[in-house]
C-alpha cells in the first residue's frame, strides 16, 4: 500500500487504490515518469473506441495483453442474472505454458476486504456483532491504542471504512511469507500500525490492518475461525467452490510489470486483507449477490439495507456533510467516465484485479491480470466497462451553486493523512497545493501541472468540471483544522510554511548537487593537475556527505525495484548503515568547516558555500531525523 498517487484531492482513483502490495518510498525520476504519462496517454488514445460487440471486446483485451506483455487476463460481464460474458484469455505460465480457463484461480487481493465486511454484516444481522462496538472492549487482545478513547474510541465500522486512524501495515510484513500464521499471531507481527493517529472517524487512511482487526471481532463473535465462518456462510451459499484464502496449485503463476520475471506466492501476515483467490465464474457470483440486493439461489444472503450500509461511507467528516463518492465498509463508491460504480480494487505481488457494479443499472464486471501492470489493467478495464455501459445514459452533472464564493478557503494544503507514516515527509513536500478562487470556482494547483477545477454544489462540496458527482468537501474538525477531503486529506496551513518548507528544499537540493559538481572539478585540480588545495576537508566533508545522501537514494530505488527492503538484505542494511553514516559525515561537515582554524587559508567564496552546504545537509538530516527515517532498520520496523 503505500503508494504514489497524484495529488491528494483527487477523487477516487479506481476503487480508492486499495491495492494490499504497497510502497513505502517514492522514485520521483523526472524522465521516466514523463515518458511512463506520455505511453499512458499513446495507449489511451489507441483504445479510445468503445467495443460494441464481444468480438470488438475480445479483440481490444487481446492487444493489451500483446502491447503490454502481460501473460494472462480472467474477466467476467453480469446484467441482472444473465453472464453475457467470460473472458479468459492468455496464460497462466510461462514457463509450462498452461493457458487461463474458466477454472484458473487469480489471487484478487484486497477484494478479499469485501468478504471481511459482508461477514461482520452477516453477523450483524443475527444480533452477533454490532458496527459501533468499541474493540477495545470487544477484542482488547488486539492491543489498540487511542488516545482519544474515552470520547472517540475506535469502533468496528472504523477499521473497516480504514478511519480509524491506522498506519498502514509495513515493508518487512509485505515481506513475510507464512501459510501457517494465526489471524492474532498475524496482527501482532506488527509493531504500530494499531495506534490511532488522529481522531478516529474524521480522516479516511488506507490500512491493511483495519480489516484484520475486523477479522479478529468476527471470529470471536461468530464463535470460530474466520476463514470457517467465510466459507459457510458466503462462499458455499454462494457456489464460489474455487476461491479460498489458502495457497492452491490452480492459482496462475503471477509476474511484475514487464510480464515475464515471476515474482513468489506470499503467505501474507493478514489474509482478510487480501489472501484470497478465485475465478471469473466464481467472480459472476458475487457480481450477481451485489445487483440482486443480496439474493441467492437459495433465498437471501444479506438483506438489502445491510448492502446499502456497506457501500455507503459514514465515518469520514466529508462523509457526513453529504459527499457521495467514499469508501464504505470495503465497497468504495465510484465515478467513473459520469457513471456510478461500485466496487473494490485488488493488487498483491504480481496480480492486479478490480470489480465494479452499478446498481441503478443491475449490471457489473470484474477483471484480473497476474502482472503487477497498471497500465495495461486500466486499459482493460476501460474495455469492460465502455461495453457494459454502451447503452446507458451517462449522469447529469449536479448544478453548481452561484452563491457567493468561499474565500476562505483560499490558501495552502498540506496532505495530511498519509496512508504509511514514513511517508509523511515526502508528502509534505510534493503533495502541499496552492487553492485559488476564479469567481466562484475552486482551483487547485500542485507543484508542477495545471490547476484542476472544481465546481461548488452546494453544503461546501464540489464537483469537477467534467464529473457528474461531488468528490471534494470542505470540512472543518472538532479541533479548528480547516480541511480539504476527497481521495485523501488535506490541511490549510500558514502560506509561510508552504513557501519556507519549498523553498528550504529546494535550496537545499541545489546545494547539494552543487557541491558534487564542484567535487569533480577541485578532484581533478588535485589530483589530475597536482595543484595546490589549502584545507582541503573544508570542501572534501561536505561533498562527501552530499555523496552519501545521494547513495542512500540508490539504495533505496534498488530495494524497491527487488522489493528487498523489507527483510534483512544488502538494501535494507545498506539504508540503515548508510543514512547513520550520512548523520555522522553531515554533523562533523558543520563541525569541520566552522571551527577549521585554518579556514582563513581558502578563499570566502569556497568557505561560504562549503558551509552553506554542510549547513543545507543539516537540515536534511533534521528533517529526515525528524520523520523517523534516519536509522530505520526496515526489516524490524
Amino acid at each position: 500500500m503505500i503508494g504514489i498517487h497524484p495529488p491528494v484531492y483527487d477523487s477516487y482513483r479506481y476503487f480508492a487504490h486499495t491495492d494490499y502490495k504497497g510502497r513505502y518510498m517514492k522514485k520521483v525520476l523526472g524522465i521516466t515518469l514523463f515518458l511512463a504519462i506520455a505511453a499512458t496517454a499513446v495507449a489511451a488514445e489507441n483504445d479510445s473506441a468503445i467495443p460494441t460487440t464481444i468480438a470488438e471486446l475480445n479483440a481490444t483485451l487481446e492487444a493489451v495483453l500483446n502491447d503490454t506483455n502481460t501473460p494472462g487476463l480472467i474477466g467476467t460481464m453480469v446484467i441482472g442474472d444473465e453472464v453475457i460474458w467470460m473472458g479468459t484469455f492468455g496464460v497462466a505460465d510461462r514457463e509450462t505454458g498452461r493457458a487461463v480457463t474458466p477454472t484458473t484461480r487469480f489471487r484478487i487481493g484486497s477484494i478479499t476486504k469485501s468478504f471481511t465486511s459482508l461477514a461482520a454484516l452477516i453477523l450483524m444481522e443475527r444480533g452477533k456483532l454490532s458496527l459501533d462496538q468499541p474493540l477495545h472492549e470487544f477484542i482488547p487482545e488486539a492491543g489498540l491504542e487511542n488516545r482519544w478513547r474515552a470520547s472517540d474510541p475506535i469502533r468496528l465500522y472504523h477499521v473497516l471504512e480504514h478511519t480509524a486512524g491506522f498506519d498502514d501495515i509495513h515493508l518487512r510484513e509485505y515481506a513475510y511469507s507464512n501459510a501457517d500464521v494465526t489471524l492474532l499471531e498475524g496482527i501482532e507481527y506488527n509493531t504500530t500500525s494499531r495506534i490511532a493517529r488522529w481522531r478516529p472517524g474524521t480522516r479516511m487512511s488506507y490500512s491493511n490492518m483495519g480489516p484484520a482487526v475486523a477479522a479478529l471481532a468476527i471470529e470471536k463473535a461468530a464463535g470460530e475461525g474466520f476463514e470457517d465462518f467465510v466459507q459457510r456462510e458466503i462462499l458455499d451459499p454462494l457456489g464460489m467452490s474455487r476461491t479460498s484464502y489458502s495457497y492452491h496449485p490452480d492459482v496462475a503463476a503471477s509476474y511484475s510489470a514487464d510480464g515475464k520475471t515471476p515474482q513468489p506466492y506470499m503467505h501474507i501476515p493478514v489474509r482478510p486483507s487480501g489472501s484470497m483467490h478465485a475465478t471469473a465464474p466464481d467472480m459472476a457470483e458475487l457480481l450477481k449477490m451485489f445487483i440482486r440486493r443480496g439474493t441467492i439461489d437459495e433465498g437471501q444472503l444479506i438483506e438489502p439495507s445491510s448492502l446499502e450500509r456497506m457501500e455507503l461511507p459514514i465515518s469520514t467528516l466529508s462523509a457526513q456533510v453529504g459527499l457521495p463518492i467514499g469508501y464504505g465498509l470495503s465497497n468504495a463508491s465510484q465515478e467513473r467516465d459520469r457513471f456510478h460504480f461500485q466496487g473494490h480494487r485488488g493488487g498483491i505481488d504480481g496480480f492486479i484485479s478490480g470489480y465494479g457494479y452499478m446498481p441503478e443499472h443491475n449490471r457489473g464486471y470484474f477483471l484480473a491480470i497476474n502482472a503487477g501492470n497498471g497500465g495495461a489493467l486500466q486499459r482493460a478495464d476501460k474495455a469492460i466497462r465502455g461495453y457494459l455501459t454502451r447503452d446507458l445514459e451517462p449522469l447529469v452533472q449536479s448544478p453548481a451553486d452561484t452563491g457567493a464564493p468561499h474565500v476562505d478557503l483560499a490558501g495552502f494544503y498540506e496532505p495530511d493523512a498519509p496512508r504509511p507514516e514514513l511517508s509523511r515527509w515526502i508528502g509534505y513536500l510534493t503533495g502541499t497545493v496552492l487553492v485559488t478562487l476564479d469567481g466562484n470556482l475552486l482551483l487547485i494547483k500542485s507543484l508542477f501541472g495545471e490547476p484542476s477545477v472544481w465546481i461548488p454544489v452546494g453544503n461546501g462540496l464540489f464537483r469537477r468540471e467534467n464529473s457528474a458527482l461531488a468528490s471534494l468537501a470542505a470540512v472543518t474538525t472538532l479541533d479548528g483544522e480547516q480541511l480539504l477531503q476527497g481521495q485523501g486529506t488535506l490541511k490549510k496551513i500558514p502560506a509561510v510554511v508552504a513557501w519556507g518548507r519549498l523553498l528550504l528544499a529546494l535550496i537545499s537540493v541545489l546545494l547539494i548537487t552543487s557541491s558534487l559538481l564542484f567535487a569533480v572539478v577541485w578532484l581533478f585540480r588535485r589530483y589530475a593537475l597536482a595543484a595546490e588545495l589549502p584545507v582541503l576537508s573544508v570542501r572534501a566533508w561536505p561533498a562527501a556527505t552530499s555523496l552519501c545522501i545521494v547513495a542512500v537514494c540508490v539504495v533505496v530505488m534498488v530495494g524497491q525495484a527487488n522489493s528487498s527492503m523489507g527483510k534483512l538484505t544488502a538494501s535494507s542494511a545498506g539504508y540503515w548503515m548508510l543514512t547513520l553514516v550520512y548523520a555522522a559525515f553531515a554533523l562533523w561537515s558543520v563541525a569541520n568547516v566552522w571551527f577549521n582554524k585554518d579556514k582563513r587559508k581558502i578563499g570566502r567564496v569556497v568557505w561560504w558555500h562549503s558551509t552553506a552546504v554542510a549547513a543545507a545537509n543539516l537540515l536534511v538530516l533534521t528533517y529526515l531525523g525528524y520523520y523517523g527515517m534516519i536509522g530505520l532498520r526496515a526489516w524490524a520496523y
